[in-house]
This record gives structure tokens, C-alpha cells and sequence, in this order.
């Protein structure tokens, strides 16, 4: 009968938001208690706000979630996330649970003289598809497009460019172009997102119950295009320096919209620095003509380097394979190395970390 009910619910309210049969069947043994399910809209400083496609909830992590947290039991909400809550008043609820997740985005890291800076912290969820969003008049840059592949790649979330101002570059398809060939399996938008040139284009490509998240530096415009799909000013923007086009944080915390046609849009703070926060074979994944190449290398530990019978050196020589991409592709193999080892010290110390922590709590309850 509890199910029967939840399914009806689903149908109401909570399938706007992107509800399917197995987030159903996954809550079951939470609808016994009496929770109920929402999704995570907004978060800011250890509060968060779930909804259920009609009404918003102000939430906290309950006590025995904050337990299962430091035993490594449970993840940290973070926005694009369904739980299950226990509500206490009308509008107030505490998160007992986190559902299981289809796909996690971690924020990139920064690298600095070979130093890995910051933790591997998942920041998003439940995301379907990410648009990489890039100043195309003063920061069009292929390694920052790159960059932005490869951490997708690694979290398996399909990736699509928006390339934004383009009513302030000269010639915007020699952009389009030229990513077009660099990128040959990507989709490509030229937007303005203050004319509205390209923004149908853009919509068309949105699909209802569907998350899509907007990366990109401060100053990208990233807000403006977000008020421009909703038709209507619901994120707050700024203007950019004339020099460099770059700006402040306008977006300060992550939220998610359901935009008029019912796609659902997590915009995200800037990001100024592209670390890497993927393993060197998730590298290698997201270099998809070089993976191809390296499968016909002699040794299947090639580094690409200088061993005999290395295919992708050969294609480098007879011009196969750009000079560029390929040292490009050698300096993120080496930034996902170094990630690699510091996240390995690091994972140690937080497990450490959280049975202290854990143990902590059980004393001062005694």
C-alpha cells in the first residue's frame, strides 16, 4: 500500500525532477519509516534545500547520518542528490539517507609547481549531461577544453561546449570550426546569450526530467545564459572587466532549476583553476584518438616516449597526430599521476579521520 502510494506521488510531483521506477524501488525501505523522498536544489554551508516538484523544505543531516558520514557509511549531500528525510515540521526536515547515485561530479583540483591543492570532493549528482561554457571572445582556449573533457570523461558525464559572446567576436564559425575538427564527437553551440542568438538552438537540445550542469569560469557568462533559457532573471550576474572579460563569483553556490520546459539546470559557481582529478588511464580514455592509437603500440605499458614499435609516436612524426595535443595530452597524464598519489596519502589520513571522529561522538554520549 506504501509503495502503491509512492508510485502515485511519483507521477504527481516527484517525476518533474527527474523520479524513475528504480529511485522507487530504491526507497523502499525508507517509506516504511515514515521519510519521504526530495531532491537537493540548493545547498550553502551545511544547510540544504529538497524539494518534491511542488513544495521547497529547509534541511539538515540528521545525527545518525552525521555517524554513518564520518564511518564512510554515507556521502555528504550535495545538490542534484535524492534523500530521504524525516520530516519534523511542515517545511523542516533532517536527511537520514542518500539514494544511490547515477553519476558524480567531482570539483577539479589545482596544480601548482607539481602540488596537488584541495580534496576530491563530489559537489554535484545525478547529472545526465554537463555544458562546458567558455568565453569565446576572451577565453577561448582548447587546453582549458581539453581539461574539461578529460574530468568529465572521468566522471562519465556527457560533455557538450556552449561558446558564449559570440556577437563580440569577428568571425565565431572559425571557432566553432576549429573546435568542430579538435573535437570531432562534440556538440558545439555559439550562443549570445544577451541577443538571444543561438539560445533556440540551444533549447531544442534540452530534454524534459533531464539534468544538464553549466561549467565554466567566472566571467563566461554562465548566469546571463541561465536567466536567458528560464526567460527571466533568476540568477544574479555582473559585469566583467573590459580587459580580460573576467569577473567575480556571481553564482556563490550551486542550485538547480527547473527551466520552463521542464530540463532541469545546475548552475555552478566559477571555476578558476582546471585541475585534474582523474586516475592516468582515465586521461588516456578521454584522448580518444590517442587511446586509439596507443591499442597497436608493442608494449601495452607504453608511455609514448621513446619505446620501440610506439604507434603514437609514429603517428606523431608523419603528422598523424598534432604536436600539441600530444604534449598536452603527456602534461594531464602527468598532473593525473600526481593526483593519484596524493589521493591515495590523503584517503588513508580521512579514513583515520573518521573513526576518530565517529569514536569521538560515542564517548560524549555516555
Amino acid at each position: 500500500m506504501v509503495l502503491m502510494q509512492l508510485q502515485h506521488n511519483t507521477e504527481t510531483q516527484l517525476s518533474s525532477l527527474g523520479w524513475n521506477e528504480q529511485l522507487t524501488q530504491n526507497f523502499v525501505p525508507f517509506s516504511t519509516l515514515g521519510y519521504i523522498p526530495l531532491r537537493i536544489i540548493k545547498e550553502n554551508r551545511g544547510h540544504y534545500w529538497g524539494s518534491d516538484g511542488i513544495q521547497t523544505y529547509l534541511l539538515q543531516r540528521s545525527g545518525s547520518f552525521n555517524n554513518l558520514l564520518d564511518l564512510g557509511v554515507q556521502q555528504a549531500p550535495v545538490v542534484g542528490d535524492w534523500c530521504a528525510v524525516n520530516c519534523y515540521e511542515s517545511e523542516k526536515g533532517l536527511i537520514e539517507a542518500v539514494l544511490p547515485r547515477i553519476s558524480e561530479f567531482h570539483k577539479p583540483l589545482v596544480h601548482e609547481e607539481g602540488y596537488v591543492t584541495g580534496h576530491r570532493e563530489v559537489v554535484a549528482s545525478n547529472v545526465e549531461a554537463a555544458f562546458i561554457v567558455i568565453d569565446s571572445h576572451y577565453d577561448f582556449n582548447i587546453h582549458k577544453i581539453e581539461r574539461y573533457l578529460s574530468i568529465l570523461s572521468a566522471d562519465h558525464i556527457t560533455p557538450m561546449l556552449v561558446l558564449t559572446k559570440i556577437d563580440l567576436v569577428e568571425d565565431p564559425l572559425r571557432m566553432l570550426s576549429i573546435a568542430s575538427e579538435r573535437f570531432t564527437s562534440l556538440r558545439v553551440f555559439l550562443v549570445d546569450s544577451l541577443s538571444g542568438n543561438g539560445i533556440e538552438n540551444l533549447l531544442l537540445s534540452l530534454k524534459a526530467r533531464k539534468t544538464y550542469m553549466l561549467l565554466g569560469s567566472s566571467g563566461a557568462g554562465k548566469s546571463t545564459l541561465v536567466n536567458r533559457l528560464y526567460g527571466k532573471e533568476i540568477s544574479k550576474t555582473q559585469e566583467v572587466r573590459v580587459g580580460d572579460g573576467k569577473g567575480r563569483h556571481t553564482t556563490t553556490s550551486r542550485s538547480l532549476h527547473q527551466l520552463p520546459s521542464g530540463a532541469l539546470l545546475l548552475d555552478t559557481p566559477g571555476i578558476r583553476g582546471v585541475g585534474m582529478n582523474s586516475s592516468a588511464s582515465e586521461i588516456a580514455e578521454s584522448f580518444s584518438d590517442i587511446a586509439a592509437l596507443a591499442s597497436h603500440c608493442r608494449f601495452h605499458d607504453c608511455s609514448h616516449t621513446g619505446e620501440i614499435g610506439c604507434v603514437v609516436k609514429s603517428a606523431l612524426q608523419s603528422g598523424e597526430l598534432e604536436h600539441d595535443r600530444y604534449e598536452h595530452y603527456l602534461l594531464l597524464k602527468r598532473e593525473a599521476m600526481s593526483w593519484e598519489e596524493v589521493m591515495g596519502q590523503r584517503r588513508k589520513k580521512e579514513k583515520e579521520l573518521g573513526i576518530l571522529q565517529y569514536q569521538y561522538r560515542k564517548s560524549r554520549k555516555r
